[in-house]
C-alpha cells in the first residue's frame, strides 16, 4: 500500500511552473532532475536509459532503480511530465512496471519477479522549486509476483487518493484507499501456508528527510533524530483467513477485526511505536490434529513503547504499555486444561505500563552497530511501574512502584519500593492443584512462601499484600524479611 503509492506518486514526482509553452520543456526536465536527486540521499541507485525531450513534455525511458546491495530491481518502462493545456503538469508513467528482488529466506535461492499494474493514475502538479506538491489518484494497484513455485504474492488496492509535498529537506503526504486486498502462498519442503486479508477505509500520513552524504556500509551515520521521521496508517475493518497444510494435518486461522491504527517513527527526537485495534476475533480449526474448534476475541488491544534519542546530557522519559482488555476464550479452549470447569471463566485484563528515565552514553551516529562486543550505549537512571495488573480465573494482581538506579557501580544498583496486591490467588492455586495442573506438593510450597513474604490484605480473606523494598547497599527485603 504505502510502497507502491509512494513509488509511483514520489519516483514520479513533478511540479507546476508558470510561464510560457516555449520553456515547458526546460520546466518539465528540471522538475524530473530535481525528484531523482533525492534518491542521492538513499541506498538506491538510478539510471536512465535516454530522454525526450519537446516543447510540450519530457519523457525519461528506461528508468531503472537498484539498491546499493543489488537486492532489488525495478524497471520503468517510461516517465512523462507533460505541460496541460489548462495550465501546470500532469504525469503519465508506464501501466507496468516490472522488478525484482532477492528474499532473505535462505531456500528461496532464485530472485522473485514481480509487476506493479496501475489503471486510471492522474497525477496533477502544483508548487515551485523547493515546495514541489502533486495530488494523485488511482482507480486500481495490482503487485503480484510472478513464476515462483516457493512465494506468490498479490496485492490489490482500490480507489487511492494521495498528497505529496516535496520541499528542500524532507518529503511528506497523506494517502487513502478504499480497501486492500492481500493475498500470498509460501511452500517449503511441502509444508504450505496461504493467507488471504481484506481491509478497508484506510488512511495515513507519513513524513521523511533527505539525508545526505548516506553510506549504507554506516546505516547510522546519517542519522539525525532531531529531523522527523514518521509513517502512520489506520483502517476501518478487515478480515484474515490462513490457512497451512502439514504433515500433523491441515489448520484454518480465521481472524476480524474492527477499528485498527498503528504509527511509527521519530518525533521531536523521540523513537516511537504504537497500535491499536478493537473488537478482534479468532477463529481456529486444528480438527486434524484431534482438537475442536476454538475461538477467542478481545475487545480492546493497545501497544505503546517511547524511547528519546541522543540524550546524553541529561535523562529524558521513556514508557512501554501493553494492555489487553475483554480476552475471552472458549469453552472448548478452557476445556483444554480445565475440562470440569473448576475455573471462572471470565474474561482476563492485562495492564503492563511502565516509565522510565534513560540517558545515552554516546550518540547513535556514533554507534557501530556492527561491533555485538561493545556495552550497551545507553543506561536507565530510574524506573516506575505505574501498573502491572492481571486478572484471570477469579485472581487479581495488581502492581506499582518505583526504583532509583545507581550507574556508578556494576552491576548498577536499584533502589526504591514496589507494592504487590493479590486478590484470590489462594483459591486459584486450590482450583489448579484440584484439576492436576499445579502438583500439591509444589502448591503447599507456594503456600509457604506466600506467608514469608506477603501479609493479609484489607480486601477480604483471600487477599495478600507485600512490599518488596530495594536498598542502596544491594539488600531486598519483602514486608521486612530479607530474600537478598
Amino acid at each position: 500500500m504505502f510502497t507502491k503509492n509512494s513509488l509511483l506518486t514520489s519516483v514520479c514526482a513533478v511540479a507546476l511552473v508558470a510561464g510560457s509553452p516555449v520553456f515547458s520543456e526546460v520546466q518539465s526536465t528540471q522538475i524530473l532532475e530535481e525528484y531523482f536527486d533525492v534518491f542521492k540521499s538513499t541506498a538506491i541507485e538510478i539510471e536512465v536509459g535516454d530522454k525526450e525531450d519537446n516543447i510540450k513534455s519530457s519523457q525519461w525511458n528506461n528508468v531503472t532503480l537498484k539498491s546499493s546491495d543489488g537486492k532489488m530491481q525495478i524497471a520503468v518502462p517510461w516517465i512523462k511530465v507533460s505541460k496541460k493545456l489548462s495550465g501546470g503538469f500532469a504525469l503519465t508513467i508506464a501501466d507496468q512496471i516490472d522488478g525484482a528482488f532477492q528474499t532473505p529466506d535462505p531456500e528461496v535461492l532464485e530472485p522473485v519477479r514481480f509487476v506493479v499494474e496501475s489503471k486510471n493514475m492522474v497525477i496533477d502538479i502544483d508548487g515551485q522549486l523547493g515546495a514541489r506538491e502533486y495530488n494523485s489518484k488511482f482507480g486500481e494497484v495490482i503487485f503480484r509476483t510472478l513464476d515462483n513455485t516457493i512465494i506468490s504474492v498479490s496485492a490489490t488496492m482500490t480507489d487511492g487518493t494521495g498528497a505529496h509535498l516535496m520541499e528542500v529537506d524532507k518529503s511528506s503526504g497523506t494517502y487513502n484507499l478504499k480497501s486492500m486486498k492481500v493475498n500470498y502462498r509460501v511452500e517449503i519442503e511441502g509444508d504450505v501456508v496461504t493467507s488471504a486479508s481484506t481491509f478497508v477505509d484506510i488512511a495515513g500520513k507519513f513524513e521523511a528527510p533527505y539525508y545526505k552524504d548516506y553510506d549504507p556500509e554506516i546505516p547510522t551515520s546519517a542519522f539525525d533524530p532531531s529531523r522527523d521521521l514518521f509513517f502512520q496508517y489506520s483502517s476501518g475493518s478487515g478480515a484474515t483467513d490462513i490457512f497451512m497444510e502439514s504433515v500433523v494435518g491441515p489448520v484454518e486461522i480465521k481472524a476480524t477485526f474492527g477499528p485498527t491504527s498503528a504509527a511509527m517513527g521519530v518525533t521531536g527526537s523521540v523513537a516511537s511505536i504504537s497500535g491499536q485495534s478493537k473488537n478482534i476475533a479468532y477463529d481456529v480449526n486444528v480438527a486434524g490434529m484431534g482438537l475442536s474448534q476454538m475461538q477467542l476475541s478481545l475487545s480492546n488491544s493497545i501497544v505503546k513503547l517511547f524511547v528519546p534519542l541522543d540524550n546524553v546530557d541529561e535523562s529524558k522519559p521513556a514508557g512501554a504499555k501493553i494492555a489487553l482488555s475483554g480476552l475471552t476464550l472458549s469453552d472448548q479452549v478452557w476445556a483444554m486444561f480445565d475440562p470440569t470447569a473448576a475455573l471462572p471463566r471470565d474474561e482476563i485484563n492485562l495492564d503492563i505500563d511502565l516509565s522510565a528515565s534513560l540517558r545515552w552514553l554516546k550518540k547513535i551516529a556514533e554507534v557501530d552497530v556492527s561491533n555485538t562486543d561493545q556495552e550497551p550505549p545507553l543506561v536507565m537512571d530510574s524506573a516506575e511501574i505505574k501498573s502491572l495488573n492481571l486478572t484471570i480465573a477469579g485472581a487479581e494482581l495488581q502492581t506499582t512502584g518505583s526504583v532509583l538506579v545507581d550507574n556508578s557501580q556494576f552491576p548498577p544498583v536499584p533502589e526504591g519500593t514496589v507494592n504487590i496486591s493479590l486478590k484470590g490467588v489462594q483459591g486459584l492455586i486450590g482450583k489448579l492443584t484440584e484439576i492436576g495442573l499445579i502438583p500439591a506438593q509444589n502448591a503447599m510450597m507456594i503456600q509457604g512462601m506466600t506467608a514469608m513474604f506477603f501479609r493479609p490484605g484489607e480486601g477480604g480473606e483471600d487477599h495478600l499484600t507485600s512490599a518488596i523494598e530495594m536498598t542502596k547497599d544491594g539488600h531486598i527485603i519483602a514486608n521486612g524479611m530479607p530474600i537478598k
